[in-house]
């Protein structure tokens, strides 16, 4: 008779799904790359700074997608991601520009620019704070409470900025945001922490046991209030931070960022193996998902005969990716998405 806990089974089982979904990822973008190498003529896709714009891309939305990700794993949703870009970039300007500002001639000082970024991302973990609240102590449904908020944060952020863009024009600031490398950096850094804190600690365990079953995990003894919290703060202040790279990538405070980005997020999480029932899923998957996403729509755009706009068929593209990454998902687990 094994001596294996249920717990244990349970997890190794997620570590082989896992494993095999990121396998069948990666096997997937090669096998993209090698079509579109073969298609692309004029090796348009492949030029350095065609790859390093790609990049930059996967970058700046991986933020979001790992933010997703983790609440996706904890089985939840989180729809206001875009909502939460659109205040960052708003609040996030408007403390450099006005609220901040000593001296409307003189450049920002690395202190305050630093003290911006942290009041931002304070603000994100707040409003994460604020869902859990929502769910926990008011009973609502995860999309309900993210979908209430996904509307009046666009709206407040309408308000602050009086529905005009607002320019940010300081290099110190923009820097994350704008040099790819740099923002490279910063999603690595992110990936690499939340990939670790999911797989490697009790607390990444716990997510994943409250995603796979809330009532068991509770009955467990786990404080399945607090892990939600947990989530739903890391979702938030993950999507300030992409609020402020999206900000210096464009240089503008601008109301309107941010619109579908909660789909993109999800989307990259879905493809990259998690399970929207919860429990199931990883960080790395994530980022492969994500990753093939981008090749996906940016191949596309390359590949598209003259004549035809590319933008008018991304959605096709991308909907038969999101459809078959699922349909193997629910074949692989047995009917569980």
């Amino acid at each position: 008779m094994s001596s294996e806990t249920a717990p244990g089974r349970t997890w190794k089982r997620i570590a082989r799904i896992s494993s095999a979904q990121e396998s069948a990822l990666t096997a997937g973008i090669l096998v993209v790359l090698a079509v579109i190498y073969l298609m692309d003529r004029d090796g348009a896709f492949y030029q350095s700074y065609s790859l390093q714009t790609l990049l930059h891309t996967v970058a700046r939305f991986g933020v979001l997608a790992v933010g997703a990700a983790v609440v996706i794993i904890a089985g939840g949703i989180d729809l206001s991601t875009g909502a939460v870009v659109s205040l960052a970039s708003v609040v996030s300007a408007k403390l450099l520009t006005e609220w901040l500002r000593t001296s409307s001639s003189a450049p920002p000082s690395t202190g305050l620019i630093a003290l911006v970024i942290g009041l931002t991302l304070l603000m994100g973990t707040s409003i994460g704070l604020g869902h859990a609240l929502m769910i926990n102590f008011l009973r609502l449904p995860p999309f309900i409470a993210t979908l209430a908020t996904m509307a009046g944060l666009r709206s407040l952020a309408t308000v602050l900025c009086q529905n005009r863009t607002i320019t940010v024009p300081f290099a110190a600031y923009r820097a994350p945001g704008k040099d790819p490398w740099i923002t490279l950096a910063i999603f690595a850094s992110v990936a690499v922490f939340l990939s670790i804190l999911m797989g490697c600690t009790v607390i990444g365990r716990h997510l994943f046991a409250l995603g796979g079953n809330e009532t068991a995990a509770r009955l467990s003894g786990l404080r399945t209030y607090r892990l939600k919290a947990a989530a739903y703060a890391i979702s938030g202040t993950l999507s300030a931070l992409g609020g402020i790279l999206f900000t210096g990538y464009s240089g503008q405070g601008d109301s309107r960022m941010g619109t579908t980005y909660e789909l993109t997020a999800i989307t990259a999480a879905v493809v990259g193996g998690c399970s929207l029932s919860g429990g199931v899923g990883s960080i790395r998957g994530t980022v492969l998902g994500l990753l093939l996403t981008q090749i996906v729509l940016k191949g596309t755009g390359i590949l598209t005969p003259r004549g035809i706009d590319s933008t008018q068929i991304e959605g096709l593209v991308l909907g038969t990716v999101v459809l078959v990454a699922v349909a193997f998902n629910q074949r692989f687990r047995g009917g569980r998405v």
